[in-house]
């Protein structure tokens, strides 16, 4: 099985798929061999990078095949080693698919168990801003589930008190067998501002989840910069874009930082630039992708 890793958070604009997608590349850029799936209504991820394949169906078929997935599911981004499930519901049609579903909480656990998977070194799996039933389906498929919260009041408090609150209900399951028992709970500061509140804020998250059995609070920061947005506009890796190694908190350290915090394994080793496996970005063969426990062993 690869390593899988959600991004929840009951709050919309904290970074979810931004920190997913950079992550992705970075991780491809070491070689492993990456799957991103873009499990939210909002397909984000979906557009994040350039595809040179896009498959003829997307999450929706992973998710109505039972956990079973083929690999007609599966697009291939411009970038080596990283593949894409694009997420293809933009209305409300499969969560309701799920809730009618006794088994709708494992049904993504079990795709991640699906031969299919098995290609891949690492999933990682983006989700919507608010709870509901895919959501939690990614997240109860997930080794750990890591959660962006920007040092604001109201970011912060939704954690404090909406993603802990989802957690909560998942683990009520537990006392059937472990099998129930979701993945602890990452917590990443994300764009962080240089500012007495936001020092304060982080220290706050910092001390109240030092003793939780079940959440903790990532020691690398991602700092509010402006490289994030533009390697986003450029649809590159943000470690490509912003390559100042001299720089502590440049992307290219800060990326590098947390992949290793997730992936103790890849500690002090750095990535070169991911290699593309088509021509470059705007040439005539280019599709997009919209509609044409603590750290992860």
């Amino acid at each position: 099985m690869p390593a899988v890793i959600s991004f929840v958070s009951t709050k919309g604009g904290v970074g979810k798929t931004t920190v997913a997608a950079n992550l992705g590349g970075l991780l491809a850029a070491f070689g492993l061999k990456v799957l991103a799936i873009d499990a939210d209504v909002q397909p984000s991820l979906s557009k994040f990078f350039p595809v040179h394949y896009r498959s003829p169906r997307g999450l929706s078929a992973v998710v109505t095949s039972g956990g079973n997935p083929a690999d007609d599911c599966i697009s291939r981004t411009i970038f080596s080693n990283l593949d894409l499930v694009y997420s293809d519901t933009p209305d409300a049609g499969l969560q309701a698919w799920l809730n009618r579903r006794e088994d709708r909480l494992m049904i993504l656990r079990r795709a991640m168990q699906s031969p299919l998977m098995e290609a891949y070194d690492v999933v990682l799996i983006d989700t919507q801003g608010a709870v509901g039933e895919l959501q939690k389906s990614a997240a109860m498929a997930a080794n750990v589930m890591v959660s962006p919260v920007k040092p604001d009041a109201l970011s912060a408090g939704e954690f404090a008190t909406g993603t802990i609150a989802m957690l909560d209900e998942l683990n009520r399951l537990a006392d059937f067998g472990e099998s129930f028992r979701s993945g602890d709970l990452l917590a990443l500061i994300n764009a962080h501002e240089r500012t007495t509140n936001a020092r304060a804020l982080s220290a706050v998250l910092r001390q109240r989840f030092a003793d939780h059995a079940k959440v903790r609070i990532l020691d690398t920061v991602v700092p509010s910069a402006a490289a994030y947005c533009a390697a986003a506009t450029a649809r590159i890796p943000v470690h490509d874009f912003d390559r100042r190694r001299q720089f502590d908190n440049s992307a290219w350290n800060v990326m590098h930082r947390l992949a290793w915090e997730l992936f103790p394994s890849l500690a002090n080793v750095y990535a070169g630039a991911p290699r593309r496996t088509r021509g470059d970005v705007g040439t005539g063969d280019e599709r997009t992708g919209d509609g044409g426990q603590g750290a992860v062993a």
